[in-house]
């Protein structure tokens, strides 16, 4: 899959503490040309990183980002995916022992991504991305990452307990969103995207809530009931009628 380079993206500033040192942050300079045309790109890069880092310094998460997607197209259109996957894997695994887990987790957002026509290494770099955005706390990306493994635990395994402790997991980070959106989105960062609306939020942990009362129903039903009711009133009367008739439903099916 190649993925357009847009050269606008934004991050927000690194915040530090005052008393704590400041860290420089070093922007990387790239020739798009050069990445193509050279065999050793790569390799020149991941040194040039592995460079600011070990010497305390931050990289910036932009142009990092910038040239991550050039390689990536690179490999994409040489046909060399398998490559690719190597060697961003394992410079994610040296940044994670550099101290670098959001740089690591740039990387895991490209290889998911970029496989996402095949389940198993998207499922491998997906737990890989939701062990890091645990370590920073970052809800938003705990429910991204979960959020992919759903997509692919819900096709081939439904009803497993491996789907309802990801939909849990899920659930807890869609929650913590709604619950301290305003704190939640001054500490977001990201290369492509900004927060959605809160509302957004509340929709997608209504229909978790759901999906995890269709498992739970005949097992746990008061459990069941509880999230059905939580789920309508985070919907209230006007954010989704779809989801108000299933919930509605469902509990009609439970005879409440």
């Amino acid at each position: 899959m190649k993925i357009k380079l847009n050269k606008e993206n934004i991050i927000n500033p690194i915040k530090t503490n005052a008393k704590s040192k400041k860290v420089k942050v070093q922007k990387l300079f790239f020739d798009e040309k050069e990445i193509k045309n050279s065999k050793n790109a790569f390799d020149l890069f991941e040194k040039k990183v592995t460079k600011i880092v070990s010497n305390n310094n931050d990289v910036d998460a932009n142009s990092f980002s910038g040239e991550l997607k050039c390689f990536l197209n690179k490999y994409t259109d040489s046909n060399e995916t398998n490559k690719m996957n190597n060697k961003f894997v394992a410079f994610a695994e040296r940044l994670v022992s550099l101290g670098k887990d959001s740089l690591a987790g740039i990387i895991y957002s490209f290889l998911i991504k970029a496989n996402s026509n095949n389940p198993a290494l998207v499922e491998r770099f997906a737990i890989n991305g939701l062990a890091i955005a645990k370590r920073f706390n970052d809800p938003v990306h705990i429910m991204a990452r979960c959020e992919n493994l759903r997509r692919i635990y819900s096709v081939a395994e439904p009803q497993s307990e491996k789907l309802l402790k990801v939909l849990y997991e899920e659930k807890r980070a869609l929650n913590d969103i709604s619950k301290n959106y305003q704190k939640v989105q001054n500490r977001f960062q990201t290369v492509t995207s900004e927060m959605k609306p809160i509302e957004n939020y509340q929709i997608m942990l209504s229909a978790i809530k759901i999906q995890i009362t269709k498992i739970i129903k005949k097992s746990n039903p008061n459990e069941a009931i509880k999230e059905l009711k939580e789920a309508k009133v985070l919907l209230g009367k006007d954010k989704n009628g779809e989801l108000l008739q299933e919930i509605e439903k469902l509990l009609s099916e439970m005879s409440i």
